[in-house]
């Protein structure tokens, strides 16, 4: 088995109708012919492929790598993730945008995945100019700091359908609600001296103390 360490995002940069189907099998066909004289066995550049209705394509097997990073070392190390459609020119639809968030909860679960090694692929380091922003992949409308807030929930009770998660994760982002124990426990009442500390944390952060 690999080491995995990182997943690295992608947009396939083309238009995508209806589930993706017709994309996927094309994207496929055309990374098979690519590597089959190098790489008999070898099925795609991406591990998984997600279309615009939440439809998932399973491409390269987790164990196998892939080369979609355009960095040997991150594609002997990761899985490659492909969000099919445009995100230079669209925008991703809710069904998608789900349904990467839950695939991404579980691979990071499996491998025990970093928030910091979920990666753009514009985020890696480019083998050939050394540099990182080599490509605009995923495109400038992809959701990256949304799936990030998604899928590593701040607090182990609050979920994704807490109301006031993104305010909740402003304030931790602020330093002013740090929860306990990886807990926030939205439903107790709040202690005074808590109160007190999340006052003391708010006027520190407006500079006011």
């Amino acid at each position: 088995m690999r080491n995995i360490k990182y997943i690295i995002l992608h947009h396939s940069a083309t238009e995508a109708p209806g589930d993706g189907s017709a994309v996927a099998d094309a994207i496929m066909l055309n990374h098979r012919r690519r590597w089959q004289i190098s790489f008999p066995n070898y099925v795609c550049d991406y591990h998984y492929m997600i279309g615009q209705t939440g439809k998932i394509f399973k491409g390269q097997p987790e164990e196998l790598p892939s080369w979609h990073a355009t960095n040997y070392r991150v594609n002997l190390e990761s899985l490659g993730v492909c969000f099919l459609g445009n995100f230079e020119v669209n925008i991703m639809s809710k069904e998608q945008f789900n349904a990467g968030v839950k695939l991404l909860k579980e691979l990071v679960s499996k491998y025990g995945i970093k928030s910091e090694n979920v990666l753009r692929h514009k985020d890696v380091v480019s083998d050939i100019t050394g540099l990182r922003n080599s490509t605009l992949c995923p495109g400038k409308n992809f959701p990256y700091e949304e799936m990030l807030t998604s899928v590593f929930s701040l607090f182990k009770d609050v979920g994704d359908d807490y109301p006031y998660k993104e305010e909740i994760t402003t304030l931790y982002n602020l330093g002013i609600v740090l929860g306990d124990n990886g807990e926030m426990r939205p439903k107790n009442c709040l202690k005074r001296e808590e109160g007190f500390l999340l006052i003391y944390r708010l006027l520190k952060f407006l500079g006011k103390i």
